[in-house]
């Protein structure tokens, strides 16, 4: 499947493509890191090989664009024939799953044939993942493994762009799938020592980025850089943020002379993650894994996210739950709080007026009529193109709307005549949505790809317009994400003006919707950033 750089992790990076520095090779390409990176160097016009060690004909779909070849770094053969041609390989090779002693060796001769190969074949540059820590001190197996990777890397003529990472947070990612499912099975932690060591976790789309701003930033070349996210925090505190943002209440106790060993059985019985992988992360807790430098940020400027923030990003990775009933849809849309609020605030209601009439004047709305006074925005890390079309499946079905207790009926499956019922029963209409004006693909002097579905309300609903408006982030306005979805309602109380909001009856009505409108914007990014995340898994074997 094809995306524009603007559909993927690297929208915003202020670095500008090169595809015509020539063929870029991907090494570790089935691994998580590879996966992601693989589509990001695609959508910005590289010319890719990526580099397996056995073919599945699955990978021609997953990455159509890709050339495909069969290489392995213990076969010299095959090594050079992937490097031929090439102008800058990602060295994204791991052992780890070989043991703790095989890995150390392994890795180590796979580098050392890697090197002699890129020297042979005349490659310009080397790009490095490694792992972030104090080489001063006592470091983990794991971790010293990596600085040595990079060291017998560097002996060569080809210079190596070394970036230095601590965990990476994302779907996916050993660490975070590690911290999401002790939280989630484990209802007392018992806290070591080790875990008060601080770490600055890095989101894997921050991880992406400088993996693809180093190859468009020819001064990179050689160097080595810390790369991190926002936020320095320990372990221990890893554990809780998790915990608040699942709403999981978990014990913490202080713990004494428990070895590291102990607590890695405990952590792959509880855990999908391989006990070898386990291993080599708990190790790695007891030092420190901080950016000693932050000369990255410098050169490939943009703002990394925290770690809060990250988890958020990867919680949503998976689908929304699919209600069970009526105490089901209470429990989802009106009991639960949303983790992300929606509901935009204005400093007073000439300003809430002001935005309101921009947005209604940009959809055709008569300012003079209806006042928007509930605007709802949340962000969603897909392609605004795919969140529309997902607009559009709008139907009885979703998971992200309140189907038990307001029964959706696309007259004639028409999306542009919808009837809602309450519980179903067809005597008892909450509200008729009649379309007033739809844009499904942009203007073409539309510099944010705006699309919109604008509706006249009638029924029980209090609502005169309903509208879904979708456009593309801007960056001026520091969106983050890819796509930025608004809902806005103009209320009408039962015939009466609008804005007539002092009305106790009407104030407590209002609370309600905005709960209801949070938790379906919210369980709609969820769907849409699962499904999407999906398809990116598809690009990759």
């Amino acid at each position: 499947m094809k995306w524009s750089k603007n559909d993927l992790l690297c929208r915003g990076l202020p670095t500008e493509p090169q595809p015509s520095m020539g063929r870029i090779l991907v090494t570790g390409g089935t691994g998580y890191i590879g996966g992601r990176l693989i589509p990001e160097l695609l959508a910005r016009g590289y010319k890719i090989r990526v580099m397996v060690r056995s073919y599945f004909p699955e990978m021609y779909d997953n990455w159509p664009e890709a050339e495909i070849i069969v290489g392995d770094v213990f076969d010299s053969d095959s090594l050079g024939k992937a490097l031929e041609g090439i102008n800058t390989a990602y060295y994204l090779i791991h052992s780890l799953l070989l043991g703790k002693k095989k890995f150390q060796t392994a890795d180590i001769l796979a580098a050392a044939n890697f090197r002699k190969a890129a020297e042979e074949k005349n490659l310009k540059r080397i790009i490095y993942l490694g792992g972030l820590g104090d080489p001063k001190s006592s470091l983990s197996a794991h971790l010293k493994n990596r600085m040595l990777v990079a060291q017998e890397l560097q002996k060569g003529k080809v210079p190596v762009t070394y970036l230095r990472a601590a965990i990476v947070i994302g779907s996916g990612s050993a660490s975070y799938e590690m911290i999401k499912h002790l939280v989630k099975n484990c209802p007392v932690f018992l806290i070591p020592k080790h875990a008060k060591a601080n770490c600055q976790p890095i989101a894997i789309r921050d991880l992406i980025k400088y993996l693809v701003g180093t190859l468009e930033t020819s001064e990179t070349s050689g160097k080595s850089y810390d790369i991190g996210g926002s936020d320095i925090i320990n372990y221990e505190m890893m554990l809780k943020v998790q915990s608040d943002i699942v709403n999981k209440r978990r014990l913490f106790l202080p713990s004494f002379f428990i070895p590291i060993k102990f607590y890695s059985y405990i952590v792959s019985f509880l855990t999908p993650i391989s006990p070898l992988i386990v291993m080599s992360l708990m190790e790695s807790c007891k030092n420190d894994a901080v950016c000693k430098s932050d000369d990255i940020r410098k050169i490939i400027q943009f703002e990394p996210l925290g770690y809060k923030e990250s988890l958020l990003r990867a919680i949503t990775k998976s689908p929304p739950s699919r209600s069970k009933g009526i105490l089901s849809d209470i429990n989802y849309f009106f009991i639960n709080k949303p983790r992300i609020p929606t509901l935009i605030k204005f400093d007073s209601e000439s300003e809430r007026q002001n935005y309101s009439q921009r947005l209604m004047q940009r959809l055709g709305i008569n300012v003079e009529k209806y006042k928007i006074l509930n605007i709802h925005q949340i962000g969603i890390d897909a392609p605004l193109k795919y969140v529309f079309e997902e607009l559009l499946k709008w139907n009885g079905d979703s998971t992200c709307w309140p189907n038990n207790i307001a029964r959706v009926e696309r007259v004639e499956d028409r999306l542009d005549n919808i009837n809602v019922t309450l519980f179903g029963f067809n005597f008892f209409s909450l509200f008729r949505l009649i379309k007033k004006a739809f844009q499904l693909v942009p203007e073409p002097s539309d510099f944010d790809n705006a699309r919109y579905l604008l509706y006249n309300s009638s029924g029980g609903y209090p609502i005169g317009v309903y509208y879904l408006y979708v456009r593309s982030s801007i960056d001026s306005q520091n969106e983050k994400e890819l796509t930025q979805l608004f809902m806005g309602v103009g209320f009408n109380f039962y015939g009466k003006e609008v804005g007539k909001r002092k009305n106790v009856i009407n104030r407590i009505w209002e609370s309600i919707h905005n709960r209801v409108t949070e938790n379906i914007m919210n369980r709609f990014k969820q769907l849409c950033e699962w499904r999407f995340d999906k398809i990116q898994e598809g690009m990759r074997y």
